[in-house]
């Protein structure tokens, strides 16, 4: 492939629901452009875009996947992006990547929840978009309702620019409404005849025209005076309007076909080219330069280079990062900086995502989609520009884990190889969430939905690492609302030779909540010798680390040490040390110690017609509601939550609301536990630990 300049390409990233047939569409352009010479399939695992082993035997799209093809002198690089909510994250850092979007909606189907959601990112990035209504030759497939619930939903700008010839098994072309020609599919699609409009189409056709002229009028001032003078715009005020009204986004062009027959893309691929801004006409990226100043890079070869990395990829030539060029030229075997680490990086090989293959490119220019290899530092959503202009674009948004699991190793897996192949997966997946959490004694992985934990579980077997899920156990927290005075703590141990003595006497008090242990020396008199009271302290915490009541760690308590005894020969540290534990456990028990669970502040965004059944399921959960607001067309509930109560509310919410609610954690502060359920809590950690004994 030529090096194409600025000018002359176009970045389309494909949108929308899973399974409304996007990768299909891709599939269909990559036949017709001839790239390929037999149209790949998602279903018979023939597809050119999903061929990671996940993506094969789940039948669709995981991972962001680009490719390149060359239509009429013009270069399109289509980034096709998952529909599924579990992989989302994924989605909307890739969506950034392109300056257009097409979104794909089902004829049978209509408007989905993923086709809202990922509609209103490109939406909020301002990009130029059409909409491809697909699959016209499936049963119950209805063009205008489809249509109409785009316009409902989605935006009252979209306008047709085709409409179809048939439907269901009838569908047999489109009928294109500013060149007022009817195009006819050839069997495989790649025949088009163009012809005369059929006669009972012509009165529908005609309308449909003058509703897209009105559209594009309204979009011009000039246009407009034109349109009231002429009642009509002519063909190439037409045209070039359209183009502008696009630009602009003042008009969303939507088209249909069917991307599994390919009918219709052509058609499509001629629309991308004809009215689709190039990418030296895309959006300028603002970022932070020297001393943190806002720095502008616009989409120029002219300009100093700048470039995004919006995926890591596996590939045979080692970790690829997919770069999106935003400014400048891009050349292999070259020296690059990456800004968001401060690290140099030494560029080899430029390749270019080719259908079912990749080639080598010499140079990148603004709006070029490349893969850099075995990069040192560079990990997803880092900037790489030059060190002697640099700057840095701002992160992509990574919201908190809605689902999490205990990892736990299986087999002959040790601990060390798992720890490097949970690295790995990390370094590919911008929203896979792995910690270690010192309060359980656990390693957690969280994810955006069940299904992105099981694809993650799948990479780590194909890496020969087995390992198992379990609910992830609950950070409760021990501590007292009373106070024990007067309590010895004693160990005496004589086994022959020197023995073991030590005694304490402690006060035990609630402190102030977050204080964890406040330890007070309060011997006179030598009672305690000084060099055995840290000992003494050192065993009231690793006490307090073991529970005193369920196991868990014992926090917010006041200890005074006042008295004790001790013995010349027999007293060390360590019977001090025993001593103040076994004095603290008498005395936590006595003064009527409570489990402290974990509150989480909790976000929840639905449908307002699914706001009552959102909060009586919050209050079932024992959840606070703190407030509510309107968020566009949605509906924010703010509250305060039990951690416990959270472990199954993504699978909730998701069918509650058909998969159009959202919600995101955060920690807040810890409460004390309901005595009947702190009761449950006690019997289970009885219960484990009488097995563990056995």
């Amino acid at each position: 492939m030529r090096n194409y300049s600025e000018a002359e390409i176009r970045d389309v990233v494909l949108i929308g629901h899973g399974g409304a047939g996007k990768t299909s569409l891709a599939e269909a352009v990559f036949f017709d452009t001839k790239a390929v010479t037999r149209l790949g399939r998602v279903d018979d695992e023939t597809s050119n875009l999903d061929v990671e082993p996940e993506e094969k035997k789940r039948k669709g799209t995981i991972n962001p996947h680009c490719a390149t093809v060359e239509w009429a002198k013009t270069k399109i690089n289509f980034i096709d992006t998952s529909g599924q909510g579990d992989f989302i994250v994924d989605t909307m850092t890739a969506i950034g990547a392109g300056d257009c979007a097409l979104c794909v909606v089902s004829a049978s189907d209509g408007v989905q929840v993923y086709t809202e959601k990922t509609w209103e990112e490109a939406n909020r990035l301002a990009m130029p978009a059409m909409f491809f209504i697909n699959k016209m030759d499936r049963e119950r497939a209805d063009f205008a309702h489809a249509l109409e619930g785009v316009q409902k939903t989605l935006s009252d700008k979209a306008v047709p620019i085709v409409l179809p010839i048939g439907a269901e098994s009838k569908f047999e072309g489109v009928i294109d409404l500013v060149s007022q020609k009817a195009h006819r599919f050839s069997e495989d699609g790649r025949e088009v005849t163009v012809e005369a409009i059929p006669a009972n189409l012509q009165a529908a056709t005609h309308s449909a025209r003058e509703k897209l002229i009105e559209a594009v009028a309204a979009s011009d001032d000039d246009l407009m005076a034109k349109f009231f003078d002429a009642g009509t715009l002519t063909d190439s005020e037409l045209a070039d309007g359209l183009r502008r009204a696009v630009a602009t986004r003042q008009v969303y062009p939507v088209v249909c076909g069917s991307a599994a027959s390919n009918r219709g893309v052509q058609t499509l691929l001629d629309a991308i080219v004809q009215l689709l801004p190039t990418a030296s006409a895309g959006r300028s990226r603002t970022g932070k330069g020297k001393g943190d100043a806002d720095v502008q890079r616009s989409p120029k070869s002219s300009e100093p280079f700048s470039a995004y990395v919006f995926k890591m990829i596996p590939s045979e030539v080692g970790r690829m990062a997919m770069v999106r060029v935003v400014s400048g030229t891009l050349t292999a075997d070259s020296n690059i900086f990456n800004s968001t680490h401060d690290k140099g990086e030494r560029i080899g090989q430029l390749y270019l995502f080719a259908p079912g293959k990749r080639a080598s490119v010499n140079e990148a220019h603004p709006g070029d989609i490349v893969g850099l290899a075995k990069l040192k530092a560079t990990r997803i959503g880092d900037t790489l520009c030059d060190e002697k202009d640099p700057v840095r674009f701002p992160l992509p948004h990574v919201p908190a884990p809605v689902v999490r699991y205990a990892l736990l190793s299986k087999g002959k897996t040790d601990e060390a190889k798992l720890a490097q192949k949970l690295n790995d997966v990390k370094e590919e997946d911008l929203s896979l969430k792995i910690e270690y959490d010192a309060a359980t004694k656990e390693t957690i992985i969280g994810g955006c939905g069940p299904v992105h934990i099981e694809v993650t579980l799948e990479k780590l077997r194909r890496a020969s690492v087995e390992v198992e899920l379990a609910p992830p156990r609950i950070p409760y927290l021990e501590t007292i609302r009373g106070r024990a005075k007067n309590v010895e703590g004693k160990h005496k141990k004589q086994t022959g030779g020197k023995g073991q003595f030590g005694v304490v006497y402690l006060d035990l008090e609630p402190a102030p909540r977050g204080s964890g242990l406040i330890f007070e020396d309060a011997i006179v008199g030598g009672s305690v010798p000084r060099q055995f009271i840290p000992a003494v302290e050192k065993g009231i915490k690793e006490r307090m680390s073991r529970g005193g009541l369920a196991g868990y760690q014992c926090t917010d308590v006041k200890v005074r040490l006042f008295d004790g005894k001790y013995h010349d020969v027999d007293s060390d540290s360590r019977s001090f040390e025993m001593a103040g534990s076994k004095g603290f456990l008498t005395a936590f028990k006595q003064a009527h110690p409570v489990i402290l669970e974990p509150h989480m502040k909790i976000e929840v965004v639905c449908p307002e017609d699914h706001m009552g059944q959102i909060i009586g399921d919050l209050n079932n959960r024992r959840a606070k509601i703190a407030g509510m607001e309107a968020r566009g067309k949605m509906q924010v509930i703010k509250a305060s939550i039990p951690m416990s109560e959270t472990l199954d509310y993504s699978a909730f919410l998701r069918s509650a609301t058909g998969g159009r609610g959202a919600f995101a954690l955060e920690a807040s502060h810890y409460e004390e536990m309901p005595a009947h359920l702190a009761d449950k809590v006690i019997a289970s950690a009885k219960k484990t630990h009488d097995e563990d004994e056995e």
